[in-house]
Protein backbone atom coordinates (compact mmCIF):
# COMPACT_ATOMS: atom_id res chain seq x y z
CA UNK A 1 0.00 0.00 0.00
CA UNK A 2 1.37 3.43 -0.91
CA UNK A 3 2.13 5.81 1.48
CA UNK A 4 -0.06 9.47 0.67
CA UNK A 5 2.71 11.36 2.22
CA UNK A 6 5.01 10.01 -0.37
CA UNK A 7 2.10 10.26 -3.22
CA UNK A 8 1.94 14.00 -2.23
CA UNK A 9 5.32 14.65 -2.61
CA UNK A 10 6.20 13.27 -5.92
CA UNK A 11 2.99 14.90 -7.12
CA UNK A 12 4.63 18.33 -5.46
CA UNK A 13 8.16 17.71 -7.40
CA UNK A 14 6.33 17.49 -10.61
CA UNK A 15 4.43 20.45 -10.49
CA UNK A 16 7.45 22.43 -9.56
CA UNK A 17 9.34 21.21 -11.97
CA UNK A 18 6.66 21.63 -14.50
CA UNK A 19 6.66 25.34 -13.64
CA UNK A 20 10.57 25.49 -13.62
CA UNK A 21 10.27 24.46 -17.31
CA UNK A 22 7.89 26.81 -18.06
CA UNK A 23 9.42 29.30 -16.81
CA UNK A 24 12.67 28.88 -18.88
CA UNK A 25 10.63 28.59 -22.11
CA UNK A 26 8.72 31.79 -21.02
CA UNK A 27 12.35 33.37 -20.62
CA UNK A 28 13.84 31.76 -23.15
CA UNK A 29 10.87 32.97 -25.66
CA UNK A 30 11.10 37.08 -23.88
CA UNK A 31 14.77 37.25 -24.94
CA UNK A 32 14.55 36.02 -29.03
CA UNK A 33 10.59 37.23 -29.56
CA UNK A 34 10.03 40.80 -27.80
CA UNK A 35 6.72 41.91 -27.95
CA UNK A 36 5.60 43.24 -31.44
CA UNK A 37 8.69 41.40 -33.13
CA UNK A 38 6.08 39.05 -35.04
CA UNK A 39 4.37 42.48 -36.54
CA UNK A 40 7.98 43.91 -37.37
CA UNK A 41 9.09 40.98 -39.74
CA UNK A 42 5.65 40.72 -41.16
CA UNK A 43 6.23 44.63 -41.95
CA UNK A 44 9.54 43.86 -43.36
CA UNK A 45 8.48 41.14 -45.45
CA UNK A 46 5.49 43.97 -46.77
CA UNK A 47 8.31 46.16 -47.90
CA UNK A 48 10.58 44.10 -49.34
CA UNK A 49 7.37 43.27 -52.39
CA UNK A 50 6.60 46.87 -52.72
CA UNK A 51 10.10 47.08 -53.58
CA UNK A 52 9.42 45.41 -56.57
CA UNK A 53 6.80 48.27 -57.14
CA UNK A 54 8.53 51.41 -56.60
CA UNK A 55 11.72 52.65 -58.61
CA UNK A 56 14.00 54.44 -55.97
CA UNK A 57 16.19 56.66 -58.19
CA UNK A 58 19.76 57.71 -56.98
CA UNK A 59 20.53 61.20 -56.85
CA UNK A 60 23.29 60.77 -59.36
CA UNK A 61 24.15 58.63 -61.79
CA UNK A 62 26.69 57.87 -64.43
CA UNK A 63 27.03 54.68 -66.33
CA UNK A 64 30.23 53.74 -67.81
CA UNK A 65 29.83 54.77 -71.85
CA UNK A 66 32.27 54.72 -73.94
CA UNK A 67 33.23 58.32 -75.44
CA UNK A 68 33.85 59.07 -79.52
CA UNK A 69 33.96 62.14 -81.30
CA UNK A 70 32.32 61.46 -84.35
CA UNK A 71 35.69 63.08 -86.11
CA UNK A 72 37.95 60.75 -84.22
CA UNK A 73 41.40 62.06 -86.19
CA UNK A 74 39.81 65.15 -86.30
CA UNK A 75 38.95 65.99 -89.73
CA UNK A 76 35.74 67.66 -90.17
CA UNK A 77 35.47 67.14 -94.18
CA UNK A 78 32.83 64.21 -94.95
CA UNK A 79 31.68 62.08 -94.17
CA UNK A 80 32.80 62.84 -90.31
CA UNK A 81 30.72 66.18 -90.42
CA UNK A 82 27.44 64.57 -90.70
CA UNK A 83 28.77 61.07 -88.58
CA UNK A 84 26.92 61.50 -85.66
CA UNK A 85 24.48 59.10 -86.10
CA UNK A 86 26.69 56.34 -86.55
CA UNK A 87 29.23 58.00 -83.44
CA UNK A 88 25.86 57.37 -81.19
CA UNK A 89 25.44 54.00 -82.76
CA UNK A 90 28.75 53.13 -82.05
CA UNK A 91 29.12 54.10 -78.74
CA UNK A 92 25.78 52.47 -77.67
CA UNK A 93 27.43 49.30 -78.77
CA UNK A 94 30.42 49.62 -77.18
CA UNK A 95 28.34 49.84 -74.04
CA UNK A 96 26.59 46.81 -74.28
CA UNK A 97 29.37 45.05 -75.57
CA UNK A 98 32.05 46.61 -73.11
CA UNK A 99 34.57 47.31 -75.26
CA UNK A 100 36.95 50.71 -76.23
CA UNK A 101 36.94 53.13 -78.33
CA UNK A 102 40.29 53.64 -80.30
CA UNK A 103 40.35 56.70 -83.12
CA UNK A 104 41.66 53.89 -85.51
CA UNK A 105 38.93 51.58 -84.97
CA UNK A 106 36.33 54.41 -84.63
CA UNK A 107 37.45 55.82 -88.23
CA UNK A 108 37.44 52.32 -89.78
CA UNK A 109 33.79 51.47 -88.36
CA UNK A 110 32.32 54.75 -89.28
CA UNK A 111 33.40 54.36 -93.27
CA UNK A 112 32.03 50.74 -92.65
CA UNK A 113 28.26 52.02 -91.02
CA UNK A 114 28.70 55.10 -94.23
CA UNK A 115 28.85 52.42 -96.98
CA UNK A 116 25.96 50.42 -95.89
CA UNK A 117 23.91 53.33 -95.82
CA UNK A 118 25.47 54.46 -99.10
CA UNK A 119 24.12 50.84 -100.54
CA UNK A 120 21.19 52.20 -99.13
CA UNK A 121 20.84 55.66 -100.46
CA UNK A 122 19.92 57.05 -97.24
CA UNK A 123 21.65 60.40 -97.39
CA UNK A 124 23.85 62.24 -94.64
CA UNK A 125 21.13 62.53 -92.04
CA UNK A 126 19.06 59.55 -90.79
CA UNK A 127 15.16 59.71 -88.70
CA UNK A 128 15.37 57.40 -85.98
CA UNK A 129 13.29 54.98 -87.74
CA UNK A 130 16.79 54.42 -89.76
CA UNK A 131 18.98 54.82 -86.74
CA UNK A 132 17.36 52.10 -85.11
CA UNK A 133 17.69 49.74 -88.35
CA UNK A 134 21.36 50.93 -88.68
CA UNK A 135 22.08 49.78 -84.98
CA UNK A 136 20.07 46.40 -85.70
CA UNK A 137 22.08 46.13 -88.76
CA UNK A 138 25.42 46.95 -87.20
CA UNK A 139 24.68 45.05 -83.32
CA UNK A 140 22.56 41.74 -84.58
CA UNK A 141 22.18 40.89 -81.23
CA UNK A 142 21.04 43.81 -79.29
CA UNK A 143 17.30 44.99 -80.03
CA UNK A 144 16.31 48.27 -79.56
CA UNK A 145 13.07 50.12 -79.57
CA UNK A 146 11.74 53.55 -79.91
CA UNK A 147 9.83 55.86 -77.10
CA UNK A 148 7.90 58.44 -78.11
CA UNK A 149 7.66 62.29 -75.69
CA UNK A 150 9.97 60.86 -73.30
CA UNK A 151 9.87 63.07 -69.81
CA UNK A 152 12.25 63.32 -67.68
CA UNK A 153 11.52 61.11 -65.40
CA UNK A 154 11.53 58.46 -68.14
CA UNK A 155 14.96 58.64 -68.93
CA UNK A 156 16.12 59.08 -65.21
CA UNK A 157 14.33 55.30 -64.92
CA UNK A 158 16.36 53.79 -67.88
CA UNK A 159 19.21 55.45 -66.85
CA UNK A 160 19.12 53.95 -63.11
CA UNK A 161 17.91 50.89 -64.90
CA UNK A 162 21.41 50.22 -66.09
CA UNK A 163 20.06 51.20 -69.66
CA UNK A 164 21.87 54.54 -71.91
CA UNK A 165 19.54 56.42 -73.81
CA UNK A 166 20.29 57.55 -77.85
CA UNK A 167 18.74 60.78 -78.63
CA UNK A 168 18.66 62.67 -81.85
CA UNK A 169 17.84 66.45 -81.51
CA UNK A 170 17.84 70.01 -83.67
CA UNK A 171 21.71 71.21 -83.23
CA UNK A 172 20.72 74.63 -83.52
CA UNK A 173 18.79 74.14 -80.02
CA UNK A 174 21.65 72.69 -78.18
CA UNK A 175 23.19 74.83 -75.62
CA UNK A 176 27.20 73.79 -76.42
CA UNK A 177 29.34 76.38 -76.68
CA UNK A 178 31.99 73.93 -78.52
CA UNK A 179 29.96 73.93 -81.55
CA UNK A 180 30.79 75.73 -84.49
CA UNK A 181 28.55 77.99 -86.84
CA UNK A 182 25.57 77.97 -84.27
CA UNK A 183 25.56 74.03 -84.14
CA UNK A 184 24.46 71.12 -86.74
CA UNK A 185 20.85 71.11 -88.17
CA UNK A 186 20.23 67.24 -87.23
CA UNK A 187 22.43 66.01 -84.03
CA UNK A 188 22.36 62.38 -82.39
CA UNK A 189 24.02 61.85 -78.70
CA UNK A 190 23.70 59.56 -75.44
CA UNK A 191 22.44 59.83 -72.61
CA UNK A 192 24.29 57.96 -70.08
CA UNK A 193 23.55 59.83 -66.74
CA UNK A 194 22.04 62.43 -64.47
CA UNK A 195 22.87 64.77 -61.68
CA UNK A 196 20.37 67.09 -59.81
CA UNK A 197 19.83 69.28 -63.12
CA UNK A 198 21.82 67.91 -65.93
CA UNK A 199 21.69 64.98 -68.10
CA UNK A 200 25.19 64.09 -68.29
CA UNK A 201 26.00 63.38 -71.54
CA UNK A 202 28.59 61.64 -74.71
CA UNK A 203 28.46 64.18 -77.40
CA UNK A 204 30.07 63.18 -80.44
CA UNK A 205 30.25 66.60 -82.00
CA UNK A 206 33.10 68.10 -80.61
CA UNK A 207 36.35 66.96 -78.60
CA UNK A 208 35.07 67.75 -75.46
CA UNK A 209 31.65 66.00 -75.39
CA UNK A 210 32.53 62.89 -73.09
CA UNK A 211 30.60 63.66 -69.80
CA UNK A 212 28.81 67.18 -71.38
CA UNK A 213 26.09 68.33 -69.34
CA UNK A 214 22.81 69.70 -70.63
CA UNK A 215 20.08 71.13 -68.10
CA UNK A 216 17.04 68.68 -68.34
CA UNK A 217 14.91 71.45 -70.18
CA UNK A 218 17.12 72.46 -72.82
CA UNK A 219 18.27 68.97 -73.29
CA UNK A 220 14.48 67.56 -73.66
CA UNK A 221 13.45 70.95 -75.56
CA UNK A 222 16.11 70.04 -78.46
CA UNK A 223 15.01 66.36 -79.07
CA UNK A 224 13.64 66.50 -82.86
CA UNK A 225 13.83 63.36 -85.55
CA UNK A 226 14.76 64.05 -88.87
CA UNK A 227 11.64 64.76 -90.18
CA UNK A 228 12.96 65.45 -93.89
CA UNK A 229 15.05 68.32 -92.89
CA UNK A 230 11.88 70.11 -91.10
CA UNK A 231 13.66 68.51 -87.34
CA UNK A 232 11.88 71.21 -85.23
CA UNK A 233 8.82 70.05 -86.03
CA UNK A 234 10.16 66.22 -86.00
CA UNK A 235 8.86 63.96 -83.59
CA UNK A 236 10.41 64.16 -79.90
CA UNK A 237 11.58 60.09 -79.92
CA UNK A 238 14.55 58.56 -77.81
CA UNK A 239 16.42 55.13 -78.82
CA UNK A 240 16.89 52.42 -75.70
CA UNK A 241 17.30 48.91 -75.41
CA UNK A 242 14.51 46.59 -74.94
Amino acid sequence: MSNPKHNYFNLACILISGGFILAILWLYKGEFVKPGDNNAAVEVIKNKKDLQFVDVLPEEINLPAPFTSQAPEKNWDQPWQDACEEAAVLMFDAYYKEYNLSPLFVRDEIIKMVEWEEVKDWGLSIEMEKVKELMEYYSSNLKTKIVENPTVEQIKKILAGGDIVLVVADGKVLPNPHFRDGGPEYHALIIRGYTDKTFITNDPGTQFGENFEYKYDDLLNAIHDWNGGDVKNGRRVVLVAE
